[in-house]
């Protein structure tokens, strides 16, 4: 499968736009990116999504928190946010301008098969359900800081074959210092126990829910207050938050074989067209397109 086909294609007018974004296609299970933008808080593009590939983003600078499931992190230099496949997620901006940079891995488990070295990857089990992880030796930090800054150098040089040698064995190394780095759990908070059981329910029943005032009285609350209470802990409001889950759900039954218009009908949705157009919207492609993904190649 090759990876992160609808990724690209979602991000490219965004990073044409950006021009300090560097991004690389490593091989077909894995993606790296290097981004230092400066956010003003009314245009940070903050929203919860998932995906179904690992991201691994090594953070450098920012007036950032990051929402995972249900925990909230604040990242230091250095350190590590790691989220699995499927799991929601976003980040927020916490002032009205900062200069944001980070390092970002997405990629799958079998990321390092083509290098022989399957073991890299196994920093992707540190954690189940995402979160933030912190290099407690100073010099591993200083170490894999500056082995990240010479890879991103050589990727934005000229292609040339020593060239493409010595940035792939950049980049095992950085990964081989992921793997055996004294990593911890960093601090996080927990979203508020009220946000989280509505979470929860529509995570539970999103293909049942008929209607975002449905899911506001299971819980006795006004529409409008359940709106604003997600919006204000997720900044996304509740019906695209189910359509999310929905595609989520279909995306799930797809890759095990379901046929598409099962996928539809068993996710929720009432008719075709609007399946398609949703799953274009979260995916960035059709369903037909994400199965074709799918097939070995």
């Amino acid at each position: 499968m090759k990876l992160l086909t609808h990724y690209a294609q979602a991000q490219r007018k965004q990073t044409q736009s950006v021009v300090n974004w560097r991004e690389n296609n490593i091989n077909d299970a894995l993606y790296y990116s290097y981004r230092s933008t400066h956010y003003d808080s009314d245009d940070y593009p903050s929203h919860l999504h998932y995906h179904d590939y690992y991201e691994l983003l090594i953070f450098l600078e920012g007036d950032i928190e990051y929402v995972c499931d249900a925990q909230v992190f604040r990242p230091r230099c250095g350190d590590i946010v790691l989220i699995p496949p499927r799991t929601v997620h976003m980040s927020r901006i916490l002032c009205d301008r900062t200069l944001y940079r980070r390092h970002v891995f997405y990629l799958y488990p079998e990321a390092f098969a083509p290098y022989d070295c399957e073991a890299l990857a196994a920093i992707l089990q540190k954690t189940d359900s995402g979160g933030l992880l912190t290099l407690s030796d100073s010099e591993q930090l200083t170490r894999l800081l500056s082995l990240l800054e010479d890879y991103d150098r050589l990727l934005a040089s000229e292609p040339d074959p020593l060239t493409r040698a010595l940035s792939t064995a950049q980049l095992l190394q950085i990964f081989y210092l992921l793997n055996g780095a004294a990593l911890t759990q960093g601090d996080h908070q927990r979203t508020p126990t009220n946000v989280l059981e509505i979470r929860a329910y529509l995570d539970a029943h999103a293909t049942e829910i008929s209607s975002v005032s449905a899911v506001a009285e299971h819980f006795f609350y006004s529409r409008e207050y359940l709106s604003r209470l997600f919006k204000k802990y997720y900044n996304t409001s509740v019906a695209d938050y189910l359509r999310q889950r929905r595609i989520a759900h279909s995306q799930a039954l797809i890759a095990a074989g379901s046929p598409i218009t099962d996928a539809c009908y068993l996710s929720g949705f009432g008719n075709m067209s609007a399946f398609i157009r949703a799953f274009r919207q979260v995916a960035g492609t059709t369903p037909s397109a994400y199965r074709k993904m799918l097939l070995p190649t």
